[in-house]
């Protein structure tokens, strides 16, 4: 009796590599904490016998595993593999990659940023030690310092925000904050904040969020936070769409550059707002 060949037809089969399935199991022991950090694993030749693969894969899974930073592997006659704890750098390194992997805009970059910054100041202020308050307060000092020259105010600039990061003691956090805070500084371009007089205003800010962090204000600290990352967004955004690569004439103008005084004046107004929310809290107090 003959059959249809139509119903057995099959789809192409991906098997993986035995090397993939091999690293796949062990990364399942380490993080499952079966496999301690420090712990060595089999040589070899040991994981040849017990798993039936050929050296190749097993020498293949072994690089798979020391790429992700889950073991080290130290060569020669004493040498072999143990299992280590992840570092930052391992997930600064694969998040830098997915970013610049799928192009993420600056814009987005901005977004995740505005909301980690707020969060990493409101648990600066719940977590942080005198050792962090003397650290963020000599970061805020090199800042000022560095007020009359773009360059030097944006590396400072940047150091502080990792500082405050650190203070949450939330590495998970700390982690993200330093992907996303040295992609930004490098997409960025100086001459958007060629402008002494946006700088001093940010100093300012700056110390009023060190001051609510001192004072353990997590509610001022997020807000004051979220509203300095606000206006460098509107800075550095502003500058790249006006001078992106030129447009033909008949293209849209791109959108207005906000003006220095501008943005200072916004965070004018915003040291306003907070000094009469303040205000009204002491009244409400008496």
């Amino acid at each position: 009796m003959n059959r249809s060949t139509d119903a057995l037809a099959l789809g192409r089969l991906n098997v993986p590599k035995a090397g993939d399935v091999l690293a796949d199991q062990l990364r399942r022991r380490i993080c499952s904490g079966e496999l301690r950090e420090g712990q060595g694993l089999p040589t070899e030749r040991e994981l040849v016998e017990q798993t039936s693969l050929s050296r190749m894969s097993v020498r293949e899974a072994l690089r798979i595993l020391e790429a992700e930073g889950l073991i080290v592997t130290r060569p020669g006659r004493n040498g072999g593999s143990q299992v280590r704890r992840p570092t930052g750098d391992a997930l600064i390194r694969h998040l830098e990659l997915f970013i610049w992997g799928r192009h993420a805009s600056l814009d987005d970059l901005h977004d995740v940023r505005e909301a980690l910054e707020a969060l990493a100041a409101e648990g600066a202020a719940r977590r942080r030690t005198e050792a962090d308050v003397k650290e963020l307060a000599e970061k805020t000092a090199a800042l000022e310092a560095a007020v009359d020259d773009v360059d030097a105010y944006l590396a400072a600039n940047l150091d502080w925000h990792k500082a405050v990061a650190r203070a949450s003691h939330n590495e998970l956090l700390v982690g993200f904050m330093n992907v996303l805070t040295r992609v930004i500084h490098d997409a960025t371009a100086s001459e958007a904040f060629d402008s002494s007089q946006v700088r001093a205003s940010t100093v300012r800010v700056h110390r009023d969020i060190l001051a609510a962090i001192v004072d353990r204000d997590a509610d001022a600290a997020r807000r004051r936070m979220a509203r300095d990352v606000a206006a460098a967004r509107r800075v550095a955004l502003n500058w790249d769409h006006a001078h992106r690569d030129r447009a033909p004439q008949s293209a849209p103008e791109p959108p207005r550059a906000r003006p220095a005084a501008e943005t200072a004046h916004h965070y004018r107004s915003a040291d306003k707002a907070d000094a009469t929310r303040n205000a009204r809290g002491t009244r409400k107090r008496t």
